[in-house]
């Protein structure tokens, strides 16, 4: 199911040191649930430096073989959904064999990594995370100002309430602790959160949707504006911060108070977003920090 950490997990990976070192070649490739082969080959030769407009479908693949070949290559390709995986058989006869290469593949539909060729042995299921693991992520993210110590043991009482109607799902704790880092350590103000998720899970039963729409709904007027901007954008494209803090700025998004800069306005509304888990980061590293 969404939000158990299966895309987080293959970044842990992907971002690796080893991983880095041992492979010559690293390739991420959002799948969306809407695609089309040519997006697939073009997102590959994109992570390969080559924007390759125009080219035909055969000519993707030769360029693809041509970059890959003699090369110890990664691939991920994150959340595939088809059923239908002659995309991937068709992908597949391009890529170079040998020289101990790997791909990895998460989706939420076994029948898909089965048919993709994922050996039995090699398919990991990620579990729910433990009450007391479900407590120490909450906490690191809703206490991160006093090192993940909670205030009072009235507020833990409310924020192990909170924690447990997220049934072990990462995202919806990670979802629901980001927006308690920005509540006051008020106990009624905990309630009253509290009060609400319960209503949310009462309309949806779904813990992870539960969570992410209460952080839209507890966000300020100007961060509702910068979280709605996405929908601009095509699904899973990845879009660099600076772009975006720059685009907040030009549309007046980002309220400067207390004397700071404009693009200090801008990157506390990414951070505010982040934090939230309502923006994924997908690479922390990259020059201009997607």
């Amino acid at each position: 199911m969404g939000g158990l950490g299966k895309t987080t997990i293959a970044q842990k990976v992907f971002n690796e040191r080893d991983i880095e070192n041992h492979f010559d070649r690293r390739i991420w490739v959002s799948v969306s649930q809407t695609f089309t082969v040519e997006q697939i080959m073009r997102s590959i030769l994109r992570n390969l430096g080559d924007a390759s407009v125009g080219d035909d479908r055969g000519e993707l693949l030769r360029k693809i073989n041509q970059y890959l070949l003699g090369k110890r290559y990664l691939i991920v390709m994150d959340d595939v959904w088809s059923k239908d995986t002659a995309w991937w058989r068709r992908i597949c006869t391009g890529l170079p064999k040998g020289k101990e290469s790997s791909i990895i593949i998460t989706t939420r539909i076994l029948e898909v990594v089965q048919k993709m060729g994922g050996q039995e042995a090699k398919i990991h299921f990620p579990k729910f995370l433990s009450k007391d693991d479900s407590w120490l992520l909450f906490r690191n993210i809703a206490f991160a100002g006093t090192g993940g110590k909670c205030p009072n043991s009235e507020i833990q009482v409310v924020g192990k309430e909170i924690v447990a109607k997220c049934k072990g799902l990462p995202l919806a704790i990670k979802a629901v602790g980001g927006m308690m880092l920005y509540k006051p350590p008020r106990l009624r103000e905990w309630q009253k959160t509290a009060e609400r998720f319960r209503e949310e899970l009462a309309e949806r039963d779904d813990s992870v949707m539960a969570s992410l729409q209460l952080s839209y709904d507890e966000l300020p007027p100007y961060l509702k504006s910068c979280f709605l901007s996405f929908s601009l954008y095509p699904e899973d494209c990845v879009i660099t911060k600076e772009q975006l803090v720059h685009w907040w700025i030009g549309e007046g998004f980002a309220p400067l108070r207390n004397g700071r800069s404009s693009i200090e306005a801008g990157e506390d509304c990414f951070s505010g977003l982040s934090n939230r888990c309502l923006v994924e980061v997908v690479d922390k590293t990259y020059k201009q920090n997607n």
